[in-house]
């Protein structure tokens, strides 16, 4: 069945949220399991639901408190939510059944990560690509095995970027995979830009460890300086000529130390 905006708006308002939070339901719509998502960020609600067949998805800018304006205002970014969401795959299989997905995770040092259950890792045969999630699965990366366009594809929502790991020192990089290879070191969690940009909500997300490093190519240093600047005095910053999923444990170890 499908619901108007209005039909929708009367039951999102009364789903309680702060600002910057995020919430997986069961669909209030059509029922799906853990398929609804709903965030709150900068007075802006959004919410969608990942089972294919049904059409619930929205943005509603409502009131702001005072401690959300105050919020937004001293941000010296600008955010905005995604217009077109891809949803997340239906059908996967186990990596374990499809060598070329177990032979990248192994190339790039990302399975011990998913050995362990660090990550949910799937293998996605109509795109033929390794998909990654993030804890909720509300969203996940998939990286093409035939070398199709774009390299990386993002599924659902990751405004959080995807974290790898239980160490109380966070490591930032830019894909997921160096997220993988950063958790085989003790004590650190890789956590996933996906990309290069430092956002609010993966600010925020910093805010729960005892300290950042921020791993970059030298390329990216300048982007690196702004974001130890934005982050505080926990961040530190390491360069690299070759990606963290490239290096062995004990030349991370090296880096990091």
């Amino acid at each position: 069945m499908n619901y108007s905006y209005k039909e929708q708006l009367g039951i999102i308002k009364n789903i309680h949220l702060k600002d910057g939070e995020r919430k997986t339901l069961n669909c209030p719509f059509c029922g799906g399991r853990k398929k609804f998502s709903i965030g709150k960020l900068d007075g802006k609600v959004m919410w969608n639901c990942y089972k294919a067949s049904c059409n619930t998805k929205g943005i509603y800018s409502g009131p702001r408190s005072p401690d959300e304006i105050r919020a937004y205002l001293s941000s010296t970014q600008n955010r905005s939510f995604k217009s077109t969401i891809n949803s997340l795959p239906e059908i996967t299989a186990s990596v374990e059944h499809h060598l070329p997905a177990l032979q990248y995770l192994v190339d790039v040092n990302a399975y011990d990560a998913y050995k362990n259950g660090l990550i949910k890792v799937r293998y996605d045969p109509r795109e033929d690509r390794v998909v990654f999630y993030n804890k909720q699965e509300t969203g996940a990366v998939g990286r093409s095995l035939s070398n199709k366009n774009p390299k990386w594809f993002t599924y659902g929502e990751l405004p959080y970027g995807i974290a790898v790991g239980k160490g109380s020192t966070a490591v930032l990089v830019e894909d997921v995979a160096s997220a993988c290879s950063i958790s085989r070191i003790k004590g650190y969690t890789g956590i996933a830009l996906l990309g290069t940009t430092l956002t609010y909500s993966i600010k925020k997300t910093l805010s729960n460890y005892t300290n950042v490093v921020i791993v970059l190519d030298n390329d990216a240093k300048s982007k690196a300086l702004s974001m130890i600047k934005r982050i505080g005095n926990n961040a530190t910053m390491r360069i690299t000529k070759k990606d963290p999923k490239w290096l062995r444990a004990v030349e991370l170890q090296e880096l990091l130390n």
